[in-house]
This record gives structure tokens, sequence and C-alpha cells, in this order.
């Protein structure tokens, strides 16, 4: 067993039996609500509960470190696209709120903030906080025995209804042959420019770096993009969904490709969109934002997918490519670059590994 699934199974995710979607296996974690009692201290199994709820927690920490108001207007909508991407819709919100010292005038404005993001963010999504915790003065000491904050932190648990757990999505691939779309900015549009490498996961890892603004959240897309996942989901349209967060759109579809045991050809961009393009390849497979979700949908539901999304996501939508049964990921961008062509057992070693390999270092 990888130490990262170690990690979520110090707890026993099958108490009652009633967990839908297993740890790791999805964007949220889904829970059936159990059969009510009658009066008289008894269930009718014939009336079984097919609605369900979805829980999720997520927080950016180096977005808030950078734009605390951004960032954490990011943690709510990134918190509601995680439930959306199993089918469920948000309902309310708790909040965790991490942070330095508020004596100090960064450590202040840091959190004050970040509450006023949260407040807006849930006021979008229409998810009240319910309650919540504040825990202040987290501090290190650096190299040189002074104290240092912790990046500020306001972690973001949203919970969602799921109105029949029989149509729930997990996030790898079902099928080969099924079809994978990209909800939101498409890889190569004048929509792009909205993506951004800034307090990304390819800046921190590879160069070491935090810098940049984050994603700047649109709220209206993100509805949009968010309720036709959930309605592709309800329809039996969409097989899986996997929304895209850390590390973009390179990092969503290999995760899908692990978790599936699917392999996947896509083409981000076809030749006539490219020219007078200048194209940065991190930039395309690693930029963060976007209200961005990658799904894979059944060849008999195609049509009327695309037919739905037409209708209610215009321009902001993309077929990228096919499931395939071949255990490999393959990218490429017109008809003569190929950017990425892994196996994955390659994808799935660096991932089940990194854990190990970080403290190995």
């Amino acid at each position: 067993m990888p130490l990262s699934a170690g990690l979520y199974r110090q707890y026993d995710h099958q108490v009652q039996n009633n967990t839908v979607l297993l740890p790791g296996g999805a964007d949220a974690a889904v829970v059936r609500l159990r059969p009510q009692e009658s009066d008289d201290g008894k269930t009718n199994p014939a009336q079984a509960n097919l609605k369900g709820v979805a829980a999720t927690v997520d927080c950016n920490a180096r977005y808030v470190y950078l734009h605390p108001y951004e960032g954490a207007k990011m943690a709510v909508a990134e918190a509601a696209r995680n439930l959306s991407c199993v089918g469920a819709e948000p309902l309310a919100v708790t909040d965790n709120l991490n942070f330095g010292s508020p004596e100090k005038p960064v450590g202040y404005w840091q959190l004050a903030e970040s509450c006023r993001g949260l407040a807006e963010a849930c006021a979008e999504f229409a998810t009240p906080v319910t309650g919540g915790n504040v825990s202040l003065y987290n501090e290190r000491l650096d190299a040189e025995g002074k104290p240092q904050s912790i990046y500020p932190t306001p972690v973001v648990g949203m919970v969602g209804l799921v109105q029949d757990i029989r149509q729930v999505c997990g996030q790898g691939w079902q099928t080969a042959g099924d079809g994978v779309y990209l909800l939101g900015i498409p890889a190569v549009s004048e929509a792009s420019r909205h993506l951004s490498l800034g307090g990304s996961e390819y800046l921190a890892v590879l160069h070491h770096t935090v810098v940049g603004m984050p994603p700047v959240v649109d709220f209206e897309l993100e509805r949009r993009v968010q309720a036709a996942c959930r309605t592709g989901i309800a329809a039996g349209w969409v097989r899986s969904a996997h929304d895209c967060a850390e590390g973009g759109l390179a990092v969503a579809v290999a995760e899908c490709c692990i978790s599936g045991q699917h392999g996947a050809e896509l083409n981000l961009s076809d030749d006539s969109r490219l020219q007078g393009t200048t194209l940065r390849w991190d930039r395309l497979l690693f930029a963060e934002g976007g209200a961005r979700i990658v799904v894979s949908v059944a060849a008999d539901a195609v049509h009327a997918w695309e037919v739905y999304l037409e209708q209610h996501l215009s321009h902001h939508w993309q077929k990228m490519g096919q499931v395939t049964a071949e255990p490999r990921l393959k990218i490429t961008f017109g008809s003569a670059v190929t950017v990425i062509d892994l196996s994955i057992e390659q994808l799935r070693n660096c991932w089940e590994t990194a854990i190990e390999r970080r403290l190995a270092d």
C-alpha cells in the first residue's frame, strides 16, 4: 500500500457501510443517508433513501499568501467545484481559519481580507457558513531563530446534497472510447489569458518559488460550468469528472488515468487555431484557474451532451479526445507536436511515491 493511501485509511471509511465513493476515488466523499425510522422504531427496506451527502475540504495557502482576498474566494469556489464533480449541489460551509499573529499589520490584513473573500464567495454560491474555528499566532522559527508566520490558510469545508447516490461520479476514466471534454476555458483561446502560473504548483515544485498573481475567480463561469457538470452526471451522460486545480490541466488528466487505469489520447488544439500563436508549453499544460473540469462522456451520449453544452456553455468547452484501452497518456498539439507520451505505470510511480521521496530529501 502506498503511503498516500495509508494516510486516509487511518479512519475506517467503511463504518456502517454508508460510504458510496471510496477515499481517493473522487474529488469529494459521498456518504449515503440512512433510512429514517418510523414511529414504531422500525425501518422499511422498501423505502430506502437514495439521497446522500458529499463533503470536501479545500484551501490553496499559496494563493492566499499572494492575494488573501482572491485566494480565499478560490478556496470556496474549488470546494464547490469538488462537490459538483461528484454530482452534488453545494449547500453549506464550515471554516477553519489558520493565521499568524493578528497583532502584526500584515497578519491582521491577511485575516481581514481572507474573511472578506470568504464572505463574498459564500454569498455567490449561496452556501452559508454554519460554523467554524479560528487558530491564530501560528508561527515557526527560521534558520536565524526569528518567528515567521505560517502561510494564511482559511480552510473551507463544504457539504452538498446528492439527490440519487446511483448517479455519482469518480475522477477516473471508465470505458475506452468515451469522449474527453474540458469544461471552462479551452486550452488555446482568447480567454486562456485568465489562466495563471502565479502561485502554481508548477512554479513551487519545479522552480521552488511562490510568486505572481494567483487566478481570479469568475463566479458566473464557475456556476455555469459546475451546473453543466452536475446536469451531465444526473442525466447519465458524464461517467467521470475531475476538476483542474493544483498542477493544471496536465496533472488533472494524469490523475484521471491513474485512478481509472485507462489511457487517453488528447489533442489540445487543431492546426488552424495554432496559426500565429506563440505557445508556452508550461502555461498550456500547468496554468491554473478558469473554472475548469475534465469529464469523460459515454460514446452514445456525445450528441446529446454537445447539444447541451452549446446551449449552456457557449464557447467555454472543448472536446479534447477520448479514453483508450492502451495504458498511456498522449497529449498532442495540432497534427505534429507531441508534448506528453507516458505510460500509466510511469505516472503512477511518480504519484504513489511522492510523499516518500519528499520525506527522504
